[in-house]
């Protein structure tokens, strides 16, 4: 692995100032959460002016898509939060096109590329999400005068694309809120590929471990919808994040390499169509032939808060005793073949991965 892909922090952010441009940000989104809005993510080392919520838009529509805590100082998400409702009729899109991440959260850049833009497009920009030069309407500015202006005004409050230029093999650009469980909704799919909602994710571990298990909640989230054909409550409701581990390392002295990823659920159910309630939470460790951990929701919170009396859903029926998902990680085994494509597939279940990992994935 190159040097630059694993350094210590050199490229600090400008915290204030991003907390500044921040506050021209849709940040009311609290329907992507069941119970109260913006849990704690865990991030106790941290001074909480770098963490900014945020109602993920896609450039000057102010549509939310998603929540996302995310963290300037680290320059990756803390959590995402997303209310699930998942009808298995409706066919799933394919995977937008990697260009996708060329944008920037432009509402976080500073002000030379507003002053730019208001200039050569009249049009306000401060308070826009993930956007390109083409989002711009009725607008001459070039892509690449667009381009210049980003890499001038963009990085020091975001992670941006080419933080993670020649490191792309040994750490992806690990989406936090998925891909694919948002592949039935076009606009929310392709709000999922913006560089405030990845982290750097071990190329092993987002393909061979942690991919399976998303795609067993994706799953569970069409079960969900089929079970609830007499009741309105079809969402799942699914907080995603990072944990920081013993000692943080950065991609280029920049974008934080989290310890661990993890995902909780929470179904609140229905009790007069007979439905109940259920949560789990699980994590692996950000490095390659991890193993995932499930555990129910009380106990997974343990692990997150380390031990403290704190709740991913408060406020929800999922913070006090709910039924577990049972059997999740037995699924997963079963499932994990017919959930990726060709190519993942011979990676994961190789004679060479096997030997190197003890167990193919």
């Amino acid at each position: 692995m190159p040097d630059y892909c694993n350094q210590t922090h050199n490229d600090s952010a400008p915290v204030v100032k991003c907390f500044e441009r921040h506050t021209n940000l849709q940040s009311d989104c609290d329907h992507f959460f069941v119970g109260d809005a913006w849990p704690s993510s865990g991030y106790m080392k941290n001074n909480k002016a770098a963490t900014l919520r945020i109602c993920q838009t896609h450039a000057g529509d102010k549509t939310p898509l998603f929540a996302t805590a995310y963290n300037v100082h680290y320059r990756i998400p803390e959590y995402t939060a997303s209310a699930i409702t998942r009808d298995p009729d409706v066919p799933g899109r394919g995977r937008p096109g990697d260009g996708q991440w060329k944008r920037v959260q432009l509402g976080l850049c500073g002000k030379e590329i507003h002053d730019e833009i208001f200039k050569k497009c009249n049009v306000t920009t401060k308070s826009w999400g993930v956007s390109l030069a083409a989002d711009i309407p009725d607008c001459q500015i070039s892509s690449r005068t667009f381009n210049q202006l980003t890499q001038r005004s963009c990085p020091d409050c975001q992670a941006m694309d080419y933080d993670f230029t020649n490191c792309g093999t040994f750490y992806n650009k690990g989406h936090i809120n998925p891909n694919a469980i948002n592949n039935k909704t076009a606009d929310v799919q392709d709000g999922t590929f913006s560089m405030i909602n990845v982290a750097p994710q071990d190329d092993d571990f987002n393909q061979c471990v942690w991919q399976p298990y998303e795609c067993a909640v994706g799953i569970k989230a069409e079960e969900v919808y089929k079970n609830a054909v007499n009741s309105n409550s079809k969402t799942l409701y699914v907080i995603t994040g990072t944990k920081l581990g013993q000692q943080t390392t950065w991609i280029k002295g920049r974008v934080a390499i989290p310890g661990y990823y993890w995902k909780a659920l929470c179904y609140p159910g229905d009790k007069s169509a007979g439905l109940s309630p259920f949560g789990v939470g699980f994590y692996g460790p950000n490095i390659d032939c991890s193993k995932v951990t499930s555990l129910p929701l009380d106990k997974f919170e343990a692990w997150l808060y380390n031990g403290t009396d704190a709740h991913l859903f408060p406020g929800s029926v999922c913070a006090g005793p709910v039924d577990n998902w049972d059997g999740l990680d037995d699924h997963v085994a079963e499932i994990a073949h017919g959930c990726r494509n060709e190519h993942i597939q011979d990676k994961c279940e190789s004679k060479w991965r096997e030997e190197r990992c003890g167990t193919s994935g």
